[in-house]
This record gives C-alpha cells, structure tokens and sequence, in this order.
C-alpha cells in the first residue's frame, strides 16, 4: 500500500527561476525518493507551469492521483531569500481540489499541511479523507505557517487544532508555534496537542536541531553543522525523513498507532534523526531539493 500526500503544489519564483515547490508536494517527493511509494493529490493547472510540477514529481517517484489536473492556473509563490537564507514568500494560490477516493485499505498513511489544511474551499476535502481514512491509516499533520495567507494566529490557530485533533503525528517548527501561541513555551504546546490527540509532537528549531515528545517521553536532537545554501524546504525534507523512519520501523500504518507512544527514547531518536539528516542534505542545496537515499550514506 501507498502513502497519500494531501495539499499545494506550485511554482516557486526564486530569482526569476521558477522552481517545483509547495510544502506537501515538497514532502511527497521527499517520501518518494527515500523509496517509500507515495501518491500526490493536489491541484495543478493545464499550463507549462502544472507540467513542469508533474515532471518533477513523476521523476522523483512519486504518482498523482487522476483527479490534480484541473484547467485554472497553477499557483505560484515569489519567494525571496534574505542573508541568512530563510525565505520570505508571496502567494498566487487558488486551493480547490477535486474528492479523492480513500476506501479503506487503498493508503496505509496520510500526509496533510500548510496552506492546504488551511485554505477553502479545499480544507472541506481534506477534512473528509481524514474522517475516512481514520480507522485505516496514519494521520500526519505539517503546520508550516504562512502568515501572508493564513489571516490572524487566533483563527489560524483554532483551525490547527481541529486537525491537530484529527491526527496522529504533528510537526511545527519554533516560527510556526511563536507566531500561534505567542509566549507560549513549546513544551505546553506539545501538552495540549498531545491531550487533543496527536500521539507524536515534533518542534523542528533550525540550526539548533529539533525536539519530539509522546505522552510517555521526550528527547532532543542537535542539527548537522553544514554550510547552509538556503533553507527552502529544509522542514519538507525533515517531515518526509520523519515519515520514511517510521515506514523503516514498520509504524507508518493504521497499526502504528499504538506503537508511536510505546517508543522508548532511542527508537524515537531514530525517528527524529533520520529527518535532521535529510534536512542536513536540502540547506546545502538551492531550492527544495530533499536527497535520495543513496545521499545519505
């Protein structure tokens, strides 16, 4: 069985160099190339830019689902990337996706995020394959605020927390919950995402690696030190590690969730550190290249 990947693609602007982007596209690849067989359902447009995203995304592996190509324009993002690296964006997106048939058994796991989780009037299909898909896959959610499209934290942050509810594994990085639960420390988010449900909580802190939390325990892990090129999809590529070390672990299925608060700290540092590996690979990279397996040896 297949891993189904919910949400955005669209051209990344860099430069005046259009390139493959979209934080769910970003970790369908990711998935892909690490050899865990996926399937993308997004929404891309009968024009050039919608055929180079799936280019890309057929080229890595990774199979879209008959119903993401659509006759609007495929959306598009003008990003900027300031002396640190970290990029700053600006959004063309229209996030309108077709139904997708989830019958039981047809996805061992489910992947939602960012704009998508967020957008309507497409969050109303993906809060339906997550109802349908509860009794039969994993449920994954990747915050990755976009404040520019996401309106106001209190809103933003309730709509969060209804998906949050709905599944097992969440991940935000320390951006994402400062801009949230402003104040708020990121162990009593972990609390309260925990009790509303999610059976892992992971903070990803850039340069001074990432943080993950079950009901039973909790670890930090340092992050690489490597020369950063940018950090365009640097959290894509740590959720697809993340994702491809729970695959390893036999815990990316409906069956997983009752291992994922059994693990003990070593297990879930195997877990985290896979996804600091591959976001290791990306920040060396221009854009949001995440590695193939062989990258990693």
């Amino acid at each position: 069985m297949t891993v189904l990947v919910i949400g955005e693609a669209l051209v990344d602007v860099i430069d005046g160099r259009r390139r493959p982007g979209g934080s769910p596209m970003n970790v369908a690849i990711g998935l892909g190339r690490l050899g865990v067989p996926t399937v993308l359902h997004t929404r891309l447009g009968d024009d050039e830019d919608g055929q180079l995203l799936e280019t890309h995304v057929r080229a890595s592996g990774v199979a879209l689902t008959p119903q993401s190509r659509g006759t609007a324009p495929t959306s598009v993002a003008e990003v900027s990337i300031d002396g640190t690296g970290s990029p700053a964006y600006r959004f063309a997106i229209t996030w309108d996706p077709e139904p997708v048939d989830v019958a039981a058994g047809r996805y061992r796991a489910v992947h939602v995020g960012s704009i998508s989780a967020m957008m309507r009037p497409g969050t109303s299909v993906l809060d339906a394959v997550l109802a349908a898909s509860r009794a039969s896959a994993l449920l994954t959610y990747d915050l990755n605020v976009r404040p520019a499209i996401m309106g106001a934290p209190g809103p933003a942050r309730a709509r969060a927390e209804q998906v949050i509810a709905c599944v097992d594994v969440v991940k935000a990085s320390d951006e994402d919950i400062a801009w949230l639960y402003p104040g708020r420390p990121a162990d009593q988010v972990f609390e309260r995402w925990l009790a509303a449900g999610a059976k892992l909580a992971v903070l990803t802190r850039g340069a001074r690696g990432a943080r993950a939390a079950t009901a039973a325990t909790a670890i930090e892990v340092t992050a690489a030190d490597v020369p950063v090129r940018d950090t365009v999809g640097a959290g894509d590529s740590f959720m697809a590690g993340m994702l491809a070390a729970l695959d390893d672990a036999g815990l990316l299925t409906a069956a997983g969730r009752r291992g994922l608060p059994a693990l003990d700290r070593e297990d879930l540092r195997s877990v985290i550190d896979l996804g600091m590996r591959c976001a290791a690979v990306t920040v060396t990279r221009e854009g949001a290249d995440p590695p193939w397996r062989a990258d990693l040896r």
